[in-house]
């Protein structure tokens, strides 16, 4: 058994649905870490002839954030300021060329710098007396109840102090490489790649921000390069194999345990299907342009139960190319289908009965970079789809990014994750005191992802050295239809039209404009196992974040982030 690390290539065949991409956003040299089974001959050249490598990558992070304020049009969440880390081990055991088991775990994930809480109360402190603490605890922190006295009043919720457990295991699965194909098998991540509806959550997927949340499924996956077969069918043994992943056609389907719930009960049970074809060419020449890294995929999912007579499709497309000195990454979904699971919760909330309430949700992005010398010019487009009549009797149309898929540093991360936490908190409440079946009002919770958004986002990096990246932007923010809160809005509802009952997640009327926010960021790069990174964001609230009486302040933050990889 050998213990050390191996920088390898992903072997013969692999999954569209793990392929990998150029990535459109990164920070400067922190390079997403995914798993991969070492080829034999590459075990060979890195000196291994027979047993096991074991590779162990640790990766340590700091973030240090202040916000000021939380809340745009309130006194409860100003200067707010906390720092947390998280130790990341990526462990995989392989036998060259033949299968792998890998495991992701973090440690301390959340957990806030300092010995806080209280005595005799969770999260419970080390110490009684403040002064004489020796010792830190386990707390992190999130939305709650801080005036008990009026749990359905959204004034009452702001920052609580939790208790966090020292160890999550994110990813547990294993890997074989078959001689037509690979074969994925356990809890594994959703994606290898960062797109606005599927995003690993592994460091380094955004240009602003940090990758905080991972996305899983227990998932049976196989994937095989199509392509080959098809080479191997017309050329026969004439034909040379090539098993390179850059190069292509790819073709991977899925089968997702999502829900179980009681054993014995398959009403119960959602299940997801998905199949997903992509063709990559490493070079071409094209229209007398050099093309390079041209990929272009389609998926299909769907996901069903009975017992909310639920069926939706997923159609997520993804495209790219380089030429010359320009790059294209895009993406598109649409999602589609129909359940009964959403208004089984808001039924409680207004008397009604469930209803097949129909889907229909778009989501897309678009980022070009040019880049000049040192500089990258980059412009990037969002787009989301909101819906303004949260009535479980017309269709569901919100579409929100994936969790870790940033657009800008405090908008959608901080501010209108905080404020829709709060609303949907409010929900919760209504509905534990009502004794409901579902609880759908957990998704109106943003907690950061970009939704109901129709933005530009002109940016530009400067490298005066490879290890020294300086970026500035300027986000405009642009709702795709008004900016309601659909608990608020529910529960102001008359029972009659629900244009007059419309609220934001301030409490102000809905409008169409987000905010302006202003980026900086400044990130070094350190023989690539120490990253610094500082960046700041000034918002400038738009007529979508105003209260009842037409306010909302400014807000700023700046955050620093220490990571330590090896």
């Amino acid at each position: 058994m050998h213990i050390r690390r191996l920088a390898v290539a992903v072997p013969l065949v692999l999954a569209s649905a793990l392929a990998h991409a150029p990535a459109a956003h990164a920070e400067a040299g922190l390079e997403p870490r995914t798993f991969k089974t070492p080829s034999e001959a590459e075990a060979r050249e890195a000196g291994w002839t027979s047993g096991l490598v074991v590779d162990l990558s640790p990766e340590y992070r700091t973030r240090v954030i202040h916000v000021d304020p939380l809340e745009l049009s309130g006194v409860l969440a100003r200067d707010v300021s906390w720092a947390e880390q998280r130790l990341r081990l990526d462990l995989a055991i392989s036998k060259p060329g033949v299968a792998s088991v890998f495991v992701q775990a973090d440690i301390l994930d959340g957990v806030l710098y300092g010995d806080n809480g209280d005595f005799g109360r969770e999260p419970n402190v080390t110490s009684g007396l403040g002064i004489a603490s020796k010792q830190p605890n386990l707390a992190g922190w999130r939305v709650g109840l801080v005036d008990t006295r009026y749990p359905l009043d959204i004034d009452s919720y702001g920052p609580v102090l939790v208790p966090v457990a020292p160890l999550e295991i994110n990813f547990a699965y294993g890997e074989v490489m078959l001689p037509f194909g690979v074969l994925r098998v356990g809890r594994q991540p959703i994606t290898d790649v960062a797109t606005i509806t599927l995003n690993d959550g592994r460091s380094g997927r955004n240009r602003w921000g940090a990758s905080t949340w991972h996305e899983s499924a227990d998932r049976i996956l196989f994937g095989t390069k199509i392509s080959e077969a098809w080479h191997l069918a017309r050329k026969g043994r004439e034909h040379v194999v090539d098993k390179s992943v850059d190069d292509g056609v790819f073709m991977g389907v899925i089968y997702d345990f999502l829900v179980n719930d009681r054993v014995h009960v398959a009403s119960d049970d959602l299940r997801q299907v998905a199949g997903q074809l992509e063709w990559k060419e490493r070079e071409a020449s094209w229209f007398g342009l050099d093309w390079k890294n041209v990929y272009l995929s389609g998926a299909l999912s769907y996901r069903w139960d009975d017992r909310y007579q639920t069926g939706i499709y997923g159609v997520p497309f993804r495209g790219g190319f380089d030429v010359g000195p320009m790059r294209f990454r895009g993406d598109l979904t649409f999602i589609l289908g129909e359940s009964q699971e959403l208004s089984a919760g808001f039924g409680k909330l207004t008397g009604k009965d469930p209803v097949d309430q129909e889907f229909d949700a778009m989501g897309a992005r678009a980022v070009v970079d040019y880049d000049v010398g040192d500089f990258t010019l980059s412009a990037e487009w969002a787009y989301a789809t909101g819906d303004d009549d949260p009535r479980p009797s017309t269709p569901m149309k919100i579409f929100s990014f994936a969790r870790d898929s940033n657009l800008g540093l405090l908008l959608f991360e901080h501010v209108l994750a905080f404020q829709s936490a709060r609303s949907a908190a409010v929900g919760i409440e209504n509905l534990k005191q009502l004794e409901a079946e579902s609880f759908p009002l957990t998704e109106i919770a943003t907690e950061g992802r970009v939704t109901n958004v129709n933005a530009i986002f002109p940016q530009v990096f400067y490298s005066p050295i490879p290890s020294l990246r300086l970026k500035a932007g300027a986000l405009f923010a642009f709702s795709q239809t008004l900016t309601v809160d659909p608990i608020q809005t529910t529960l102001a509802w008359d029972g009659q039209d629900i244009a007059d009952d419309r609220l934001n997640y301030h409490g102000g009327k809905p409008g169409n404009y987000w905010g302006t926010e202003l980026d900086l960021g400044v990130e070094w790069n350190f023989r690539d196992m120490f990253y610094a990174a500082v960046e700041g964001a000034y918002l400038l609230p738009g007529s979508g974040l105003r209260d009842e009486n037409g306010d909302a302040v400014p807000s700023w933050m700046i955050e620093s982030r220490f990571t330590f990889r090896l």
